[in-house]
């Protein structure tokens, strides 16, 4: 008959076998959530397919949750997934990098969106820096002026010009952009003056974006005019030029026949670049790392 002392001893070791199996499920999933793909992370890691598939499975079962969503073409994480994703994937990187485990997957993706306009001008430079100086990690840069869903569209990190509406996301200010009023060579002469008043900058046609022109008092501009919304800023930039109305624009886009129109009363709002993410509990290390890089040296824009 065993005693007491080996039950407690095989019960050690039962938790510990138990762990180590968590711990390697984990591992495997965020393998399989880095490349968004069952294959590739069974061919990274040197196993079957099938026992991927299974152990993922196993472990949705353990959580009683779905961690993926899986078609024939695409695998992409579910909100419950990119939140374990958050919770497990810095501790797990810091203990294979201890370990010097896992040397065939040091290469980290970070899915970010941005503005067109912006990563063209100010976020791109930037970006290329920061992956020239860290050639372990690489960029799958969405650009777009649409706000798109972090869970749904496996984004991990987001650039967004304030205002800011999602309080449930995380923002970190990086600096600020300067906009203002501006119209074409010809509408600006056919005015009475070089200047207008708020309300008599509701009236005039506008060329506008998906963005309230929004003024430093906080007021928004609601134009009864609207002529065009086009979401490109270049675009909102050639239709003002062309004399088909007023438009907001960050100021130093006000060039090449474009002119200023300013405000007897009131000034536009500085408008905030923003690095936005959904949480601020263990954002993973290359993450955080490209935020703190991003809002150094910011006085190059402003």
């Amino acid at each position: 008959m065993c005693g007491s002392g080996t039950i407690i001893v095989d019960l050690r070791k039962y938790y510990l076998i138990i762990r180590i199996m968590i711990y390697n499920d984990l591992a495997l999933f965020t393998t399989v959530a880095h490349y968004l793909s069952f294959s590739e992370a069974a061919q990274r890691l040197g196993i079957p397919l099938s026992r991927v598939s299974r152990r993922i499975a196993e472990l949705e079962d353990h959580l009683d949750t779905k961690l993926f969503e899986r078609t024939t073409r695409q695998v992409r994480l579910t909100e419950e997934g990119r939140r374990l994703l958050d919770r497990c994937q810095s501790p797990i990187e810091e203990l294979q990098d201890v370990a010097g485990f896992a040397n065939d997957i040091k290469r980290h993706t970070i899915r970010i969106t941005a503005p067109p306009l912006a990563a063209r001008t100010t976020l791109g430079p930037r970006l290329l820096e920061f992956a020239s100086q860290n050639p372990e990690v690489t960029f799958d840069l969405v650009t777009t002026n649409s706000m798109l869903d972090f869970f749904r569209d496996n984004i991990e990190l987001a650039f967004r010009l304030g205002p800011l509406e999602d309080s449930s996301l995380v923002a970190k200010r990086l600096w600020s952009v300067p906009y203002s009023f501006c119209a074409g060579a010809s509408l600006i002469k056919d005015l009475d003056s070089k200047s207008v008043t708020t309300d008599e900058l509701r009236g005039l046609p506008a060329i506008i974006s998906r963005q309230p022109w929004v003024l430093a008092s906080g007021e928004q501009i609601r134009p009864s005019n609207i002529v065009h919304t086009i979401d490109d800023l270049d675009v909102v930039a050639a239709a003002a030029r062309k004399n088909l109305g007023v438009a907001l624009l960050p100021s130093d886009m006000i060039v090449d026949g474009l002119q200023l129109l300013p405000l007897k009363d009131a000034e536009p709002t500085l408008r905030d670049m923003f690095a936005v993410y959904p949480s601020r509990r263990l954002l993973p290390v290359r993450t955080r790392r490209l935020i703190d890089f991003m809002s150094r040296r910011t006085n190059c824009w402003r």
